[in-house]
């Protein structure tokens, strides 16, 4: 969610002609996240999130789009997609495809509590059930090829130990990829600042530019691994609990994929601890720009393989 394009106020106006929301009254760079630009769009009858899309192609963009209006239609907390006069979801913008969504109430919290756990684990079993009929098969971009083609490009820049650990994760997700679990258009990136509260209630989800088909319990591990973790890596059991005896209210969690529990939470913790590396070592260059410190997973990823834990 970094500015990474800017535009002028000449290219917003022509771009808000193909819109019905009114004329720009102003537009704000916001700078959490790496990502994609995104910017606050005021116009005279409302406020907008108005996202360019920096390294995701026009096909891929509306398919993330039109998950969160299939899911925005079924009630889901989640932002619906504003449709241009002539029906479309994305418009190029500097070459770039754009998409002008709802402003969700409510902003992300710092700090996780059992009831924040509690709510995301509901949250997260409701989207998964809705999801499902999702018709369309969204490629995961963050799958294991990209994990080895991440690593390959690290290898010269990171420490011995540090290569010794990715190589360990790696071996351990193939292994959880070779497995039969139950699958569906997960989110694959359900961080805290991913979700929106407003008077300590969940207001909504964002940002789906990850979104993919893959196995429900990697997306849940996503979640534990950000929502119910210390400090130091380990996670916290009483958020840990609540976020889970939440989740199982709507979606029973199977016994295959109890089994692989731990693999789960050493693939999505993998994922997060390389893409940090490479912002890390390989930053993109940007008007505003926020790069998170690897050192948080490599701590979590340490534990997960390290600690058995049990759902």
């Amino acid at each position: 969610m970094s500015v990474y394009t800017k535009i002028t106020e000449d290219e917003l106006t022509k771009h808000l002609l193909r819109y019905s929301i009114g004329t720009a009254r102003s537009i704000t760079g916001i700078s959490d996240g790496i990502e994609n630009t995104n910017y606050l769009l005021k116009t005279n009858q409302n406020e907008f999130i108005f996202t360019i899309f920096e390294n995701i192609n026009e096909k891929d963009v509306d398919q993330y789009l039109n998950f969160m209006n299939h899911l925005s239609q079924k009630g889901l907390l989640c932002p619906n997609v504003l449709k241009t006069n002539n029906n479309e979801l994305s418009l190029l913008i500097n070459g770039k495809p754009s998409a002008i969504i709802e402003k969700l109430s409510g902003k992300s919290i710092i700090d996780t509590d059992t009831n924040s756990c509690m709510l995301i684990g509901s949250l997260l079993s409701k989207f998964h059930v809705y999801g499902l009929d999702f018709p369309q098969n969204i490629k995961n971009s963050r799958g294991i090829q990209w994990c080895r083609d991440s690593y390959g490009r690290l290898k010269t820049v990171i420490e011995s130990h540090q290569s010794e650990l990715i190589e360990q994760a790696i071996s351990i997700q193939e292994e959880f990829l070779r497995q039969e679990l139950p699958m569906g258009t997960i989110h694959a990136d359900l961080f805290r600042d991913n979700v929106l509260f407003n008077n300590k209630n969940i207001s909504g989800m964002i940002d789906f530019y990850y979104s993919c088909r893959g196995f429900l319990i990697y997306d849940l591990a996503v979640v534990i691994n950000d929502w119910c973790t210390a400090a130091d890596g380990k996670i916290i059991t009483e958020k840990y609990t609540k976020l889970l005896s939440a989740y199982i209210k709507n979606r029973n969690i199977l016994d295959i994929e109890k089994k692989y529990w731990g693999h789960a939470l050493v693939s999505s913790a993998l994922r997060f601890y390389l893409s940090r590396l490479l912002d890390l070592h390989f930053p993109k260059i940007g008007e505003m720009t926020h790069i998170k410190d690897p050192a948080v997973f490599e701590n979590i990823l340490k534990d997960r393989i390290n600690t058995s834990y049990q759902i």
